[in-house]
């Protein structure tokens, strides 16, 4: 490890980069953003059903391309985000700690980002729902 600075020595030690492992992270949080849309989906069908046979009112019915693009942006926005926020972190003192540590506040950040920007799409207004707890 002569020639090595601390980057390259915890590399090794660890055996993945942290791009590497926050795109590895990454993919809970993708299977996160993938079971809440599916539940929301869900929930939107049930609804509608429940009031278009109870008269109670008019709810649109679900738009499943909505859900499908709301998915897209928030795993796109997970992905770039975790690999644009990992290679910064390469230029600060993160880059000296075990590239798991630096990975997981980069995963949970871009977690928030990616399903702040899916529920958007699908209009659902997060700061909103955040001042009515």
């Amino acid at each position: 490890m002569a020639g090595m600075d601390t980057t390259e020595a915890v590399e090794s030690r660890w055996g993945l980069s942290l791009p590497w492992w926050s795109l590895a992270i990454g993919v809970l949080t993708t299977v996160f953003l993938a079971g809440l849309a599916f539940a929301l989906l869900v929930l939107h069908a049930l609804t509608y059903g429940f009031t278009s046979v109870a008269g109670l009112g008019s709810i649109d019915e679900p738009d499943v391309d909505r859900y499908e693009l709301a998915l897209a942006v928030g795993i796109g926005a997970n992905v770039f985000g975790a690999l644009g926020l990992s290679r910064l972190a390469l230029r600060t003192r993160a880059a000296a700690w075990p590239p798991v540590l630096a990975a997981l506040p980069i995963a949970l950040a871009t977690g928030v980002v990616a399903t702040t920007a899916m529920l958007a799409v699908l209009g659902i207004d997060v700061l909103r729902l955040v001042d009515g707890l």
